[in-house]
């Protein structure tokens, strides 16, 4: 998707990798556009396979410096992320906390932007 790139790149690079994130979030937000889950009623695979997409994006968001996720832009896609770890204790229960995930992207894209500036 490109998310987790964008975090780390800058300048122009990274206005061309929210770009192709949003693309990617409005072709969900069509597929789910109407339904509770991209199933219909009932949670389905494609709901767990894309389950992380809730968890990360706020994370990235975050840690990247950047918005990607705008809930006016993609209202559907924003109900079924609260519909989804809402209604599935199991799935938010085995998810790891926020703090965790900020954590340790942080220290990621230190990692990366070091690596790049080392170059």
């Amino acid at each position: 998707m490109g998310s987790f790139e964008a975090c780390k790149a800058q300048g122009e690079g990274k206005e061309k990798l929210i770009e192709s994130v949003q693309e990617s979030l409005g072709f969900l937000e069509k597929e789910i556009e109407g339904k509770k889950y991209f199933g219909g009623e009932s949670i389905g695979y494609l709901d767990l396979a894309l389950g992380w997409i809730p968890l990360c994006l706020d994370v990235w968001e975050e840690v990247g410096e950047m918005k990607l996720f705008q809930e006016e832009k993609f209202p559907c896609l924003h109900q079924w992320s609260k519909t989804f770890l809402m209604e599935n204790l199991v799935v938010a229960k085995l998810s790891p906390s926020r703090e965790t995930l900020v954590e340790l992207y942080s220290t990621y894209i230190a990692y990366l932007r070091s690596l790049e500036a080392n170059k």
